[in-house]
């Protein structure tokens, strides 16, 4: 790609200390990148992120005032900025599998180990144009398809889980090519909704499964810290569900997201009956059926057998995981 159309690409790219920015300044500039903005902390990224509106985002993985993997988190889950699909960059001098797998696991796009030269920075930052990982969304993930990565570590993704192809202005920047706004909104418009009804999805999926393994715990008396790390995900999940679709046009599911929250919250703070009783049992026979209820609300058209199915197919491998010690 030729360097004089790289003049009109924007990076924000920010470090702690000055000797990087500086350093990082200089390879862009020497690059043919000219429409630079730099920072020293998350505070200062959060404004000019409004502000900026980057076609990059480089940033080191420690970042003095807050933490840059959780700002990918927040960004690719859409409370900061008005874009979850800007690539982002992060950076560090620490090539340990931890750094790697948050960096992975947050939703950047890559990771550069320190030091950089120009070169390979070039070479990412049109990699990102030229071959940008689809996205996928997941019960707790919203980010380029990480699925290699994810079954090296034996953690492993939905594999049903659609892939959403981001908009992609950067590629046509490096071409040189003129970039439609009204275009780029509306892909960004739709691609938006595509995470949307996916996270709906998944969220409406996770319930049910964390309630398939919560509901039979609690009326044989047997729950431990693992079924109650399940109860706070479906209720997590339920909430999330519930704000997601306020002035949707499909909230009226809000009134079956309802009780189940208000029974899920208070089986949490063990204010319910004795379920050994059958007063104790109905609101766990309820919390079950509006757990199935949200998820068939979510999948129309599919048969209720096929899905509860593949509920008990995940909690079956997940129990095994559990048993082997991997969850």
């Amino acid at each position: 790609m030729k360097p004089e159309f790289r003049r009109d690409i924007s990076i924000l790219f920010g470090d702690g200390k000055s000797a990087m920015r500086n350093l990082y300044r200089q390879a862009l500039l020497g690059a043919g990148f000219h429409n630079l903005r730099e920072f020293d902390s998350m505070a200062v990224f959060a404004d000019l992120l409004h502000a900026v509106q980057p076609d990059v985002i480089l940033m080191e993985i420690e970042m003095p005032a807050g933490d840059a993997c959780a700002m990918v988190r927040s960004l690719r889950h859409g409370s900061l900025g008005d874009n979850p699909f800007l690539p982002i960059i992060l950076t560090t001098w620490d090539a340990e599998s931890t750094n790697v797998r948050r960096a992975v696991n947050a939703g950047a796009d890559d990771l550069l180990v320190k030091p950089l030269n120009t070169k390979t920075l070039v070479e990412r930052i049109e990699a990102l144009a030229l071959a940008r990982k689809p996205f996928v969304v997941t019960a707790d993930y919203i980010g380029p398809d990480r699925r290699k990565i994810a079954a090296r570590d034996g953690a492993g993704a939905a594999d049903s889980a659609p892939l959403i192809q981001p908009p992609n202005p950067l590629l046509a920047k490096l071409r040189g090519q003129p970039v439609d706004a009204a275009a780029t909104s509306s892909a960004l418009v739709q691609a938006n909704e595509q995470v949307r009804i996916q996270r709906l999805r998944q969220s409406a999926f996770r319930i049910a499964f964390s309630a398939q393994q919560v509901v039979p715990a609690f009326r044989e008396g047997r729950v431990d810290d693992r079924i109650r790390g399940l109860l706070r995900e479906l209720i997590e999940s339920v909430d999330e569900i519930s704000r997601r679709v306020v002035g949707s046009d499909v909230a009226h599911v809000g009134k079956i997201c309802e009780p189940l929250l208000v029974t899920a919250r208070r089986l949490a703070v063990n204010d319910l009956p004795d379920p050994a009783t059958p007063e104790g049992r109905k609101p766990l026979d309820l919390m079950l059926a509006l757990s199935n209820a949200v998820l068939a609300f979510f999948n129309p058209g599919r048969e209720a057998g096929q899905l509860a199915g593949e509920v008990a197919s995940a909690v079956d491998r997940y129990r095994s995981r559990v048993a082997q010690g991997r969850a």
